[in-house]
Formats: structure tokens, C-alpha cells, sequence
């Protein structure tokens, strides 16, 4: 599925995510949409236990033991998220689910606890991934919505 298929799907599904569909549409899908211009793949695998919980990583630093961050892997298939060297893919409980690039990116709005999503767009080249941040996300949507909110409420300008 393409991304502007993916972004109508959202639109469509925005009432059952309690988010009317103005809103989704003018506020949230325009972030979305930016960022996802920006990352390599219409859709990506994500390593999840079969309960559907994502598969977190924590990342540290030698230099800074106490700084970590947790992240979540999107990878371009399920070769690339198996062979992760961390990979507990060929564990019984975790598999890769194949997740549009749109979706992953409208629930990074609400994740906690979670720093951000590394895309990896070759397989085995971590060092060329794009994160994307939730926390810079959640602000642009937040930023886009309260200036919706404004445009909407402000007087309208001569004519």
C-alpha cells in the first residue's frame, strides 16, 4: 500500500481512535506525512512478542554508562530484523510483523516510555538509519494542531 493509501486509511480509521477525521486529517496527517517523506520504505517490520507487544532495545554508552534510551527497530524485512544482532527472532515468542510506515508513525504520537523508532532502509546498515524521535514528532503534531486550533478560531481578515 502506497503512503497516500495509507494516510486515507488513517483518515478513515481516525473515529476509532477517537480522533475526528477533520482533525486527523488537517493536524496529525500533514506531520505524518512529512515524516514519513523522509524515511525509505512504504512499510517496515517490527519485532513484537506475540501478545503484540514491541520489542524494545536499550541503548547506552560506554562513555555514559548512566544515559540509555529505548528504541524500537523498524526494519525493511524479515531477513533484516532476524539477523539484528540482537535478535531474539528465532525466539518462539517474538516475530516480525509487517507494519505500514504511516501507522508506526501515528503510534509513536501516543507511545510511552519509548525514546524513538531507528529505521533501518538497508539491511545490516545501522550506522546509515534514521531515527525519528517521539518526542520531536509528538511536538510538531502538537505544534500543527494548536495552530489548526488558532486559524480556526481567529477572526476572520477582510476580504
Amino acid at each position: 500500500m502506497n503512503l497516500d493509501q495509507q494516510l486515507r486509511n488513517l483518515i478513515q480509521e481516525a473515529p476509532n481512535y477517537g480522533v475526528p477525521a477533520v482533525i486527523m486529517e488537517n493536524g496529525v496527517i500533514p506531520i505524518i506525512n512529512a515524516f514519513a517523506q523522509q524515511l525509505g520504505h512504504q512499510e517496515y517490520y517490527l519485532r513484537q512478542t506475540l501478545d503484540n507487544n514491541l520489542v524494545l532495545t536499550i541503548l547506552g554508552s560506554d562513555q555514559h554508562p548512566e544515559l540509555e534510551k529505548k528504541v524500537i527497530y523498524a526494519f525493511p524485512s524479515v531477513q533484516s530484523a532476524a539477523q539484528f544482532p540482537d535478535s531474539k527472532i528465532d525466539s518462539p515468542d517474538i516475530v516480525a510483523q509487517q507494519v505500514p510506515v504511516s501507522q508506526i508513525l501515528f503510534q509513536m504520537f501516543t507511545m510511552k516510555g519509548v525514546d524513538s523508532v531507528i529505521f533501518v532502509d538497508e539491511p545490516n546498515q545501522y550506522q546509515q538509519s534514521k531515527e525519528v524521535y517521539c518526542d520531536k514528532l509528538q511536538s510538531a503534531i502538537r505544534q500543527n494542531l494548536s495552530n489548526l486550533i488558532n486559524s480556526a478560531t481567529s477572526p476572520n481578515r477582510l476580504a
